[in-house]
């Protein structure tokens, strides 16, 4: 019989994702492959969800919480009897979990914290960016894992998480239905870009993909555009895939900025925006381009597009930030941009791709080359079930 593991998950996004959602896409194809292990996914549930099914080898627990609840004691008396978390747990327990892992949200550890001491289930917590974490928690937990080396160090450096109880487990992608783009029919892969209005059979398209928010960089990129487009002429496109923060309150800054994003493209000739798209729909997005950028002006811990866009066989313009480097450090043909908010730099960084076809090729190639040397879906499995074997190995030798 096997060990069942508890998935839990922030209340933030649908489950399995609907959009690009590093954490849930994760979660999704780490759980959907799982064989030592029976994974139980334990989420919120969103508008036309039903509370439990089962998709391929996993579980899909969801916690529903109605409006009147949450009306009246999450936003008017803040009292919360039966929260998210102690839902969570309830239903943690009911499936008989021999371990909990808790997916990049520090707060359910600290709403957990007393649950998990009295249990004694081994607790692994996944951290994929530097949300601050309970310092009175940290001890609970039985192991971390971090989504890169450079968060493997903020867990070291700033909390003071000894490196032995963390793991590196980066994520990654489903390398057989990611067809590189040398092996893309030319014909299918003009009408993929005439789909998304570009109609010259000579243009150069540039990518982006990602939230429209400030730490991306989205601004800068469109900057660097305009100089492209003063330098190579007409031939040079932009596509933009990314969703906008739903809110129109003024104090939401990243919704601010969003919108705004989203006006300045509506005036800017050679660029789209295709709106947030379907995990599904990221692939053949990706086919449609020459050159993905990514103008990261944060420390981006791993980003989960990276990996998707290599796996396209597209070259990548990145900044030198947080994960990214691990990932890209040693392809040749590329230079880092060392300060992406600097668009003449950003450009410049473009513009050696544009005018090479042949550096594209070679860089494109060898980031397909390292997709599929070690980032696969069955890997990132494979590591968290090894993981798992060990900290249930532990428990067996503490209890004897």
């Amino acid at each position: 019989m096997r060990h069942t593991v508890a998935h839990l998950l922030p209340d933030h996004n649908p489950f399995p994702p609907v959009y690009p959602a590093g954490t849930e896409l994760r979660v999704e194809q780490v759980a959907r492959r799982q064989q030592r292990y029976r994974p139980v996914v334990i989420c919120r549930a969103f508008s036309g969800q039903i509370e439990r099914e089962t998709l391929e080898a996993m579980t899909v627990r969801r916690v529903r919480i109605g409006r009147i609840y949450r009306r009246l004691f999450q936003k008017i008396t803040r009292l919360d009897p039966l929260s998210y978390p102690e839902r969570m747990w309830r239903i943690t327990r009911d499936e008989g979990a021999s371990i909990v892992h808790i997916h990049n949200e520090p707060k359910l550890l600290a709403a957990l914290y007393s649950k998990i001491l009295r249990s004694r289930l081994p607790t692994v917590v996944h951290v994929a960016n530097e949300k601050p974490l309970p310092r009175h928690a940290i001890d609970a937990v039985t192991h971390w894992v971090a989504c890169s080396r450079y968060m493997a160090q903020w867990l070291s450096d700033a909390n003071g998480i000894a490196p032995e109880r963390i793991a590196v487990i980066c994520t990654g992608v489903d390398v057989a239905r990611c067809q590189p783009l040398w092996e893309f029919p030319p014909a299918a892969r003009y009408a993929l870009r005439q789909r998304y209005g570009v109609d010259d059979p000579h243009a150069l398209v540039l990518l982006f993909a990602g939230r429209l928010v400030k730490e991306k960089g989205v601004h800068e990129l469109l900057d660097a555009f305009s100089r492209l487009r003063s330098i190579h002429g007409e031939g040079v496109r932009l596509l933009i895939a990314g969703n906008v923060r739903d809110s129109d309150d003024p104090r939401n800054e990243k919704a601010v900025y969003g919108h705004a994003v989203a006006a300045r493209i509506a005036n800017m000739p050679g660029v789209r925006w295709v709106g947030s798209l379907h995990p599904a729909q990221m692939h053949e997005f990706l086919l449609a381009g020459d050159v993905f950028v990514l103008p990261s002006l944060w420390s981006d811990p791993f980003p989960t597009v990276m990996l998707e866009a290599a796996a396209a066989g597209l070259p990548i313009v990145a900044a030198a930030r947080g994960g990214i480097t691990e990932f890209l450090e040693d392809c040749p043909a590329f230079e880092f941009v060392t300060d992406p908010a600097d668009s003449a730099q950003l450009a410049n960084a473009i513009g050696g791709y544009l005018v090479n076809p042949l550096r594209r090729d070679i860089a494109g190639r060898w980031l397909r080359a390292k997709i599929e040397r070690g980032f696969d879906w069955s890997r990132v499995c494979k590591d968290f079930e090894d993981l798992y074997d060990l900290l249930l190995d532990r428990r067996v030798g503490a209890v004897a």
